[in-house]
């Protein structure tokens, strides 16, 4: 359940129901992005999917990889490949008539982490969509995408030799920079109230953490809390 007093989780809420808007919904660590993605997947009366960059991720979120069920390669999914291009992309790929029907009657799209989540790869899952769907005027084919991530914990992993790759068609490897974004503008929704943590104190030095602005006096806080005494002489391995 969702916190119904919680104005941004409301407004996410009416976003993915009662629109076809595309929305990304950030925040800090413990602030229900998870929470709300499972909302909507077990409640939503859209024909929906959950993807996720890897298989962690996806497994969480009780979905698929994004490179499962798109068939993507590995390699980086460059804009002038010719065998991704839109004449070719069908026998590139050569979807199932199953994977196909997925694609054309889903309504929303969830991704989780998307933060991982490289451009080039965004780009990719727009003309697929476009392709599939027999829709080449709208993004994403006319799906609605509900992108959930915090871009300050985990970014691409990029192969240096995969970056000089992308380096000449894209600003940056992370998903905002995909050249689809260009074209229209994501809703952008940032939830803000911590439900995991309730010290201000705490949050604070959280907050600092993540946006590498931790000071000196941010350590010595958290070292006051440290009162656990080791015993060298006990040599017991512990779970953790």
């Amino acid at each position: 359940m969702i916190d119904l007093d919680n104005a941004e989780l409301q407004n996410a809420l009416q976003i993915i129901q009662f629109t076809r808007r595309s929305l990304f919904l950030t925040g800090k660590a413990g602030t229900g992005k998870s929470t709300f993605l499972r909302y909507i997947a077990a409640n939503t009366k859209k024909k929906h999917i959950v993807l996720a960059p890897t298989g962690i991720a996806a497994i969480n979120a009780g979905g698929s990889t994004l490179h499962s069920f798109f068939k993507l390669p590995f390699h980086p999914l460059l804009p002038n490949d010719s065998m991704y291009s839109v004449r070719n992309i069908r026998n590139t790929l050569k979807y199932n008539s199953e994977k196909i029907k997925i694609i054309r009657e889903v309504e929303l799209i969830i991704i989780d982490e998307i933060s991982m989540v490289r451009a080039d790869i965004i780009d990719f899952i727009d003309k697929v969509l476009r392709v599939y769907c027999r829709n080449m005027r709208e993004p994403f084919g006319g799906k609605q995408l509900l992108l959930v991530g915090d871009i300050y914990q985990l970014e691409p992993v990029v192969k240096e030799e995969d970056r000089k790759l992308l380096n000449p068609f894209y600003r940056s490897s992370f998903f905002f920079d995909a050249k689809i974004f260009q074209q229209f503008q994501l809703v952008s929704i940032e939830l803000k109230k911590v439900y995991r943590q309730s010290d201000p104190v705490f949050i604070g030095i959280l907050d600092h953490i993540r946006t590498s602005q931790a000071q000196s006096q941010d350590l010595q806080l958290l070292n006051q809390r440290v009162g656990a005494q080791l015993d060298e002489s006990d040599s017991k391995l512990a779970i953790s």
